[in-house]
């Protein structure tokens, strides 16, 4: 981009007058940008009007008119706005110049997530991550924002002016060509909590690394946009004609380089957000399509956000497709269980609400929320809202739940990635445990959740009781053995040392290379295990020291009679996936259960033994044998016949279990009748 579009003259010429056509670009010596005069009066109070008339609220008006460059060319394009569709409506917007000093980064911006901490996990007032903007309830078009006070918001634009310039430094390539790409800019109202007057803000919801560049070049605070430009039109002029006059008065060529730099930024190009029509059938409210906008937009050059922090992205996405209702269903989640999910208030304060103070409670409430099987369309339409994905796959529900449950902790720890990234790896793999979306449905009461809902007892109590049943040693652990096992995992993964670490790829055959999930598996399909992860909840919610326990829940002592730390190697070797042969019992179900926990054993070690033959080769780093000449034709047709007569008889045992349970459903409905 050579330059600005040549402007030629309208019938408003008088007014707003034009600048010379812009001088072409000399890659050595950088772009040199039109001379903007400072609009008139008149213009900038007939785009006052304009917007007035439109509904705007009296703050938007200010700003947006005196930010405007050429206010008279916004002002047309307010009767004629282009249109940019995006997840859950239509934005309408009008491209024009904004000068820079009437800009501010998005204070809640996207890139930020990563460093982010959250008033659940401890953090101080003034470190907290801000609310999300709401819609106005003044002007459909508009955001909203509630703080503490000024102090609060300044410190987090500065804040991430700072991050922003050192995460993505576009400060030289500004500094040569001007800002090339359009902001996306809404208008935004800072209301607070302290009474201090609403400020009236214009943020760039796509472009916040861009104009913080902007601002860093001119030595901008976004304080000072914030709270003393955007409120004094007179102390905005004065700063934007001062640069003005220095280019009328000394002329291009006479500027040093630093200011010359300076003034190739003092104005940006942007596309001014001007009205909202909404999705007819998802009635999505406007700052949640302003951040569906944020999350399908690519920004120049793009810098990956990371997959931790697009998670986390699309874990609030997911939060709030949950609390909005449709039109046929209600929501899914309160205003308050959303604040609480996403960590954003304090423990006292969630406490005070009826939530429970046990991070384990939280995480299986998320688990529920996000990786239910009944909330499954709604979670996938939230990610869908950010990544355009159309088919989410479980264990993208999983990664982001992992990103909530996280966050107190990561909070905690400053976000330290050798003691972070390898428990958020363990969480992403032990709940993949298919049995959570399977039982942690929305209906399900959960313990800890509600003060009248079970109890800790009572849970580990009904998860005995699907032991004794064979649950587990079926290949699916029942209702209360999952939500056990999902609690218990969690303070497996953030206890130091931990109790629960990933599987081991590629080491000595004697290394475990189970998932975390199977392992879960295995040690809840056991008696010893449901009194082992009873105590393992009971221990993380006093923020105690894990301990090993025996059959009856009683701690295992050491030779020197000290209680035994529970560690990965321990509970791997306790609870090694073999079927338990000394229950005595050789009847029933429980007894049947076992039997197929054989059966599925011995079917996988087949699998990994013909895996085995494949992988012998001719000759030393050669093709493999079998690949080349094959076997003999007689000894696999015997051993075909075999797994066929098995392979029929499984196939008719699932048959006579759909007819029972066919059979069961027509009583039912038959006895309902009646």
């Amino acid at each position: 981009m050579a330059g600005e579009l040549t402007q030629h003259p309208g019938p408003d010429a008088a007014a707003d007058a034009r600048p010379a056509d812009d001088v072409p670009l000399d890659m050595d010596a950088g772009w040199q940008p039109a001379n903007w005069p400072l609009p008139r009066v008149n213009a900038v109070d007939n785009l006052s009007d304009a917007l007035s008339s439109r509904g705007f609220t009296e703050g938007t008006v200010r700003v947006l008119s005196h930010g405007a460059v050429r206010p008279d060319e916004l002002r047309r394009k307010l009767s004629d706005p282009a249109e940019l569709r995006v997840q859950g409506g239509t934005l309408l917007i009008a491209e024009t110049r904004l000068w820079s000093a009437a800009v501010v980064p998005h204070p809640a911006n996207p890139r930020e997530y990563g460093r982010r901490s959250y008033a659940l996990g401890g953090a101080a007032a003034g470190l907290r991550v801000l609310p999300e903007p709401t819609t106005s309830a003044e002007s459909p078009a508009e955001l909203e924002i509630l703080v503490d006070s000024p102090g609060t918001l300044a410190t987090r634009l500065e804040d991430a002016q700072g991050r922003l310039a050192t995460d993505n430094p576009l400060g030289e390539d500004v500094a040569v060509d001007g800002v090339l790409q359009p902001l996306t800019v809404v208008p935004m109202t800072v209301r607070h909590r302290n009474g201090h007057r609403p400020a009236a803000l214009l943020i760039a919801a796509d472009g916040s690394s861009r104009i913080s560049a902007v601002h860093e070049l001119l030595n901008y605070a976004p304080s000072k946009v914030a709270y003393e430009w955007s409120s004094d039109s007179r102390l905005f002029r004065r700063e934007v004609n001062r640069w003005i006059r220095l280019v009328q008065k000394q002329g291009w060529e006479s500027l040093s380089e630093a200011e010359q730099q300076k003034v190739r930024v003092l104005t940006v190009p942007a596309r001014v957000v001007i009205g909202f029509r909404p999705n007819e059938r998802t009635l999505l409210p406007f700052h949640t399509a302003v951040r569906n906008f944020i999350g399908l937009t690519h920004i120049r050059p793009p810098k990956p956000y990371g997959s931790a922090v697009e998670n986390e992205a699309k874990a609030d996405a997911v939060l709030d497709a949950l609390a909005q209702p449709t039109r046929t269903r209600p929501a899914r989640i309160s205003e308050l269980e959303k604040q609480w999910l996403a960590g954003v208030i304090t423990a006292e304060d969630a406490e005070a609400e009826g939530f429970s103070p046990y991070r384990d409670v939280r995480a299986a409430a998320i688990c529920r929320s996000v990786l239910g099987g009944s909330t499954k369309r709604r979670v996938n339409d939230g990610i869908r809202s950010l990544t355009a994905k159309q088919k989410p796959t479980r264990e993208d529900r999983v990664d982001l739940a992992v990103e909530l449950i996280i966050r107190p902790y990561r909070t905690e720890e400053n976000d330290l990635l050798q003691r972070v990234r390898p428990r958020r790896a363990v969480l992403q793999r032990a709940y993949r445990l298919p049995e959570i979306e399977r039982h942690l449905r929305a209906d399900l009461r959960l313990e800890g959740a509600t003060a009248d809902g079970p109890s800790l007892e009572a849970l580990r109590d009904a998860a005995l009781e699907e032991v004794e049943y064979g649950l587990g040693d079926n290949g699916e652990l029942g209702p209360a053995q999952t939500e056990l096992a999902t609690k218990a995992a969690y303070y497996m993964a953030v206890a130091d040392p931990m109790a629960l670490q990933r599987e081991v790829f590629g080491g000595t055959a004697y290394e475990d290379d189970r998932s975390p999930a199977t392992v879960l598996r295995a040690m809840l399909s056991r008696s010893r295990g449901v009194h082992q992860a009873y105590e393992v909840v009971r221990a993380g919610r006093r923020g105690e020291t894990l301990y090993e326990v025996d059959e009856e829940g009683v701690r295992v002592l050491t030779s020197g009679g000290e209680p035994r730390e529970l560690t990965d190697t321990l509970v791997r070797h306790t609870y090694n996936g073999e079927p338990s042969g000394t229950d005595g019992q050789s009847t029933g179900f429980a007894a049947a259960s076992r039997r197929w926990a054989e059966v599925r054993s011995k079917v996988e070690e087949f699998t990994k033994a013909v895996d085995a033959m494949a992988d012998v080769p001719v000759t030393e780093g050669g093709k493999s044998l079998v690949e080349r000449d094959g076997w003999d034709a007689a000894q696999i047709a015997e051993l075909r016949r075999k797994l066929d007569r098995s392979d029929r008889r499984l196939a008719a045992w699932a048959d006579t279990h759909d007819l029972a349970k066919e059979a069961a459903r027509e009583q039912t409905g038959d006895e309902e009748t009646r």
